[in-house]
């Protein structure tokens, strides 16, 4: 499957169909991201507890490394998923176009997957951090500029099948 979008054609609507595919595939990782580094971070944590207060390092260096080693991971999976996405959206083959869009991905990966080793370090067990992460998605998907306009939504509605009126 190709999605080619970039075709001679230069229509408004390939740009937007684009637009919402790149937000999809961001959005897709970016939250698998950060629901997958959530128990990591939550076991790490009790023994970060353990080995601070026998007095081996602070809190600084164990941070760093932390997000040192996510980054390498991070990475690694936007390296794959790079070369497997750039073609199938149907870019033009330049080197720096490759890179920005690599960098792109690259910067979005890391800022989902450190939010979600945030929320973990900031409440207190992984459920909470479940449901905070869960809500900030929301929050993000319904403020992140897709929005339907206002004809189509307005059409939308005129063909539903059953309306709800309101007897006052």
């Amino acid at each position: 499957m190709s999605f080619a979008l970039l075709s001679p054609s230069h229509q408004l609507q390939d740009l937007l169909d684009l637009c919402g595919a790149l937000y999809a595939v961001v959005l897709f990782l970016g939250a698998i991201n950060q629901n997958s580094v959530q128990p990591i971070v939550s076991i790490e944590r009790t023994v970060f507890f353990r080995e601070r207060a026998a007095g081996m390092y602070s809190s600084l260096p164990y941070a760093l490394a932390q997000v040192t080693i996510e980054s390498l991971y991070i990475a690694i999976q936007t390296s794959v998923y790079t070369f497997f996405l750039y073609p199938m959206m149907g870019f033009e083959w330049t080197t720096a176009k490759f890179l920005w869009f690599y960098y792109y991905m690259f910067m979005s990966f890391i800022y989902f997957t450190l939010f979600g080793m945030m929320t973990v370090a900031l409440t207190p067990n992984p459920q909470i951090s479940a449901v905070l992460i869960y809500f900030f998605i929301c929050l993000w998907n319904l403020f992140s500029g897709i929005i339907i306009p206002r004809l189509v939504f307005c059409l939308a509605l005129h063909l539903l099948p059953l309306r709800v009126t309101v007897v006052v």
